[in-house]
């Protein structure tokens, strides 16, 4: 029996057979959360109790051995923007996922006032309409963590309930795709960090994306970095007594981040004076030529600027770390910039002691194999995958008695039973009749469903910051040859 943790701390039994792979244990999550076609964005993370815990590889059998109290976590393992997310489900597991990622810090957001409209997105799909008098303050100090820290401004709450009354009438699914259109526009939206040193209190994601913010002064690409090595043992930081004199109370090692676009090294420079410059620098996946790990060292090949070759030596606390960030700048490149995943990838493996003795009788042989990704599919087959199979399901069902997200049941428009019926049919799914305002250019194209995936006007391209639920007048289309316009 596995125990699998959600971010929203429910936690869900799954029993699977003692020679299961992984991939059998999370479909069966999935399954039960009602997210099975787009399972491919989830993984299982394996934790440790203190500091960051690990991806299980789905393609390898599952060990007890290796995982404490059989206990794992459902994390999303590749972000995306809303938009590409097909089910009402998938949304809300990106939602809760986004959720704990912010209230725990790490997910830093360094502009206040998008803060306070996630809050405000938060609250509103937590608890409903805002009513000014009794403001829902207890979901607003649970995310006092969301925004630049420190002292804050004394209208602050002010501001988020001002925010939160704004959006009165929005759905909670509307205000769930709202927060993740907000974080998809962060710099590190789906950056995953890999610390040199083990991830404490001060040497965490947090701390890192802080001092980046507090330190106006960030230097890029400083020096020629042609055959260098970054020793991650040793860490720098700025004063730990606090802010007071200049610091900012990090204590940071080298760390590097891997997201949908390459990676970003951080080598924070600090000495505790006033004047501190951030070293950040940047390797997109196109001018990569070669990665590998090479025990505890993580070498990365790369083309500079200049055309010239370079090498990237990170020399990471234990071997496994270096294996890990290999596995997760392989797959990340695969899932965002492929086409599809290549063979080489998807049949990379290990073998174990046994495996490699009996290798050596015979070299086909699969015993003690253990693959080294578990990437399926990449983001375009997915999220292509994903779509065919919700038009599926959804051409079987009869229309007059399809469902909506919520699970109520959407009668077909009336305007759909005669001949100008299309007329009134939403532009985007062409099955729905339209019922949803844009504002402020106030046209209506789209229904209740697809209004929320657009985030801009289909005819005029304005910026839509508004929806609004209206009734069209469909009754007094008398003749089978009127068209209402």
């Amino acid at each position: 029996m596995w125990l699998i943790s959600q971010p929203n701390s429910v936690i869900l039994q799954v029993k699977a057979e003692p020679n299961a792979i992984g991939q059998e244990c999370l479909e069966k999550v999935c399954e039960k959360l009602e997210i099975g076609a787009e399972a491919d964005y989830f993984g299982l993370r394996v934790c440790q109790g203190s500091g960051p815990g690990r991806w299980l590889n789905l393609r390898n059998p599952l060990d007890p051995h290796r995982t404490p109290g059989g206990r794992l976590d459902l994390r999303v393992k590749f972000w995306v923007p809303p938009h590409l997310l097909i089910n009402e489900p998938t949304r809300h597991q990106f939602y809760l996922h986004a959720k704990l990622d912010l209230t725990e810090g790490r997910l830093v957001v360094a502009d206040l006032e998008v803060a306070r409209r996630i809050i405000a997105y938060i609250a509103q799909a937590e608890t409903g309409d805002c009513d000014p008098d009794v403001p829902p303050i207890h979901i607003y100090q649970e995310c006092e963590k969301i925004g630049p820290q420190g002292e804050k401004p004394e209208d602050h709450i002010n501001k988020i309930i001002e925010y939160h009354c704004e959006i009165a009438g929005m759905r909670a699914s509307q205000a769930e795709y709202r927060l993740l259109k907000e974080i998809s526009n962060l710099e590190s939206f789906g950056e995953e960090l890999f610390f040199c040193k083990p991830v404490t209190q001060t040497n965490n994601a947090h701390n890192l994306y802080s001092h980046l913010l507090y330190h106006t002064q960030k230097v890029e690409e400083t020096r020629a970095r042609d055959e260098q090595e970054i020793d991650g043992g040793a860490t720098v930081g700025c004063l730990a007594t606090g802010q007071n004199g200049g610091g900012c109370g990090c204590r940071l090692s080298t760390c590097v981040g891997v997201g949908p676009h390459g990676i970003v090294v951080y080598r924070p420079a600090c000495n505790g004076e006033q004047d501190i410059g951030v070293e950040k620098q940047s390797i997109k996946y196109t001018v990569i030529n070669r990665a590998q790990p090479l025990r505890r060292i993580f070498q990365l090949s790369y083309v500079t600027a200049e055309g010239h070759e370079a090498t990237l030596n990170v020399k990471m606390a234990t071997s496994g770390q270096a294996a890990a960030l290999y596995r997760a700048v392989t797959e990340k490149h695969a899932f965002y910039c492929c086409e599809t995943v290549r063979s080489d990838v998807t049949e990379q493996f290990i073998r174990d002691l046994k495996g490699t003795i009996a290798s050596i009788f015979n070299d086909a042989t699969t015993l003690g194999r253990r693959y080294v990704f578990d990437i399926r599919s990449t983001c375009r087959e997915l999220h292509d995958r994903a779509r065919r199979e919700h038009h599926a399901r959804h051409a079987h069902e009869p229309r007059a008695a399809r469902r909506d997200h919520a699970g109520n049941v959407r009668k077909e428009s009336r305007s759909r039973s005669r001949s100008g019926g299309d007329t009134l049919a939403c532009r985007v799914c062409m099955d729905s009749a339209m019922d949803t305002l844009f504002l402020p250019c106030r046209h209506v194209v789209c229904c209740q469903e697809c209004a929320p995936r657009c985030e801009r006007c289909p005819l005029c391209r304005c910026e839509i910051e508004k929806l609004m639920h209206i009734y069209l007048p469909v009754e007094y289309q008398k003749s089978p040859g009127v068209i209402v316009k």
